[in-house]
């Protein structure tokens, strides 16, 4: 169904602050979810929702939880979100990145203590209309085997990066063939999965969603996707003091404690390359989108180009059963 975006963001809103969250973090965590419907994102939208609230039926978010600096040397500090609802966590850590950049021309900043974040892209595409090349990425409890196994052991470990050039490029990507949310979508819609992005729980491949979840979901790319889950798993988990691996829990199945971890990055390109770094950066990106289109393809875009356009509609879609059970939630 189509409803006004100001709608769908206030229900959303209501049902997190139904079930205990303050109103300033109940009211973010709904417009971020809303962004992700919005842009068609549908998987990381008010589908994640009930999620959310069993994490916090099950005491896994904290709504007064304190967010901390536990740790920070020049460009980079760890942050501890005190269980804090992820959305309003990782908003913090991006700033927090971006504060860093613009006085050392870099900031990084690690968090753990948190729970699943939403769409990573959303947190990438703030801090590049901010002027900053972003990346942002956080491991997720396993659902993928490494290249050539057949347990899970990686988590789809999305990866972001976001330019602050016009036209916008914010690339938002799982390291799986498919991203775990998309599954859960297809499931809860009926739907089948495209070939050879799943195994069942016996190796066999399936379109099944349900046979997948309770399987495996494949590394894009083979050895590649595996190698870059591998890397998010380090870099977003071990590096800043969360969990890795098998270790990980609580970012799908909520009502587990979340140990999970995100890392930030935000550069001011001039640090790098000087004032006209992203015009020359623009320039290029200007010589994708001329190219002589394929066969059947209308037009070049750049990653997240097509979602930005999205981004400010005044409605959105929303599946009827999720709203439903939205609307349920925030009735209590």
């Amino acid at each position: 169904m189509e409803l006004e975006r100001d709608r769908a963001e206030s229900v959303a809103a209501a049902a997190f602050e139904a079930h205990g969250i303050t109103p300033e973090d109940a009211a973010y965590t709904a417009r971020v979810l809303v962004s992700a419907d919005a842009r068609g994102t549908h998987s990381h939208g008010l589908i994640r929702l009930p999620r959310f609230v069993r994490g916090i039926e099950h005491g896994n978010v904290d709504p007064e939880g304190e967010i901390a600096v536990v740790r920070e040397r020049g460009a980079t500090a760890t942050l501890d979100g005190g269980s804090r609802l992820g959305p309003v966590v990782a908003t913090e850590a991006m700033a927090e990145a971006c504060a860093r950049a613009a006085e050392y021309g870099v900031g990084a900043v690690g968090v753990h203590g948190t729970n699943h974040l939403g769409m990573l892209g959303y947190y990438t595409e703030t801090a590049r209309r901010d002027g900053y090349v972003a990346l942002g990425m956080t491991n997720t409890e396993p659902a993928m085997p490494p290249h050539g196994g057949s347990e899970p052991v990686l988590g789809t470990n999305p990866i972001a990066i976001g330019l602050p050039t016009a036209p916008p490029f914010n690339l938002d990507m799982s390291t799986s063939s498919i991203s775990r949310g998309a599954v859960l979508r297809a499931k809860e819609q009926g739907e089948t999965l495209p070939e050879g992005v799943a195994l069942t729980s016996d190796g066999e491949p399936t379109t099944d969603p349900e046979a997948a979840l309770a399987g495996v979901i494949r590394p894009f790319g083979g050895a590649k996707g595996s190698g870059l889950a591998v890397a998010v798993e380090v870099l977003a988990g071990g590096l800043v003091g969360a969990s890795m691996g098998r270790e990980v829990t609580g970012t799908y199945h909520t009502e587990d404690p979340c140990t999970k971890g995100d890392l930030f990055v935000a550069v001011d390109p001039t640090s790098l390359g000087g004032e006209r770094a992203v015009d020359r950066i623009e320039a290029f990106l200007s010589t994708l989108t001329d190219v002589d289109t394929a066969a059947g393809i209308d037009e070049v875009r750049l990653p997240g180009q097509r979602s930005a356009s999205r981004a400010d509609t005044s409605t959105v879609q929303v599946d009827d059963d999720v709203w439903d059970e939205v609307h349920s939630l925030a009735d209590g």
